[in-house]
């Protein structure tokens, strides 16, 4: 492989370093802020999947970078790049109702993945399958990630409304799941890849 392509796989690893770190920083002040253990769980989960991503991805840039010299400050310049896409998503100052807290983590997540799905593409067309099926990995978990948000982001707006006195009735719960799961599988105007098959994962495929 040449000097440029392994550069270039090497700038995707190191912005996805950068993402993966300020998502885990902005999870970990949420958790420590959380003053109920309704949501505690799922959040940690995701927190913990965003530690063992970073920890993966060090190690990875230590091997292909001759060890941890100078990583450090390549990840400082990525982190400038990726801030400037997504700084709402990744805040580190957390003062909003827990309903948007949640949101703007569905958003940091939604910035990972399709990240992940850039790195995949690049390594995988340029001959990296190492590099590949790490991003493929996490791409996986952040897709039930997702899906863990999309469960829990409605019973937060519930919860909020009822705390500021408003009627809120919880019964229609079930139905905006149900709505969600719809929307997660129809497939009408969804492009497809070159085999046929339409692009992004299923609703059923990130439940479980």
């Amino acid at each position: 492989m040449s000097q440029k392509m392994q550069e270039t796989i090497n700038s995707y690893v190191t912005d996805m370093q950068a993402l993966e770190e300020h998502l885990e920083q902005a999870l970990s002040a949420q958790l420590e802020a959380l003053d109920n253990d309704e949501f505690r769980a799922e959040l940690r989960h995701i927190h913990s999947v965003t530690k063992q991503h970073i920890e993966t991805l060090n190690e990875l840039s230590e091997r292909r970078q001759g060890g941890a010299q100078g990583i450090s400050k390549t990840i400082k310049r990525a982190a400038s790049s990726v801030l400037g896409l997504g700084a709402a998503a990744i805040d580190l100052v957390r003062t909003e109702q827990l309903p948007k807290n949640l949101r703007d983590d569905y958003a940091a997540v939604s910035l990972a993945s399709i990240g992940y799905v850039m790195l995949h593409t690049t390594a995988l067309s340029l001959g990296d399958t190492e590099v590949a099926n790490v991003a493929l990995s996490h791409l996986q978990d952040h897709a039930r990630s997702t899906m863990t948000l999309h469960n829990i982001v409605p019973r937060a707006v519930i919860k909020f409304l009822k705390e500021d006195g408003l009627p809120a009735d919880d019964s229609v719960l079930s139905e905006v799941g149900r709505n969600i799961e719809e929307v997660w599988e129809a497939k009408e105007g969804v492009p497809e890849t070159a085999d046929g098959t339409s692009t992004g994962p299923s609703y059923e495929e990130n439940r479980s």
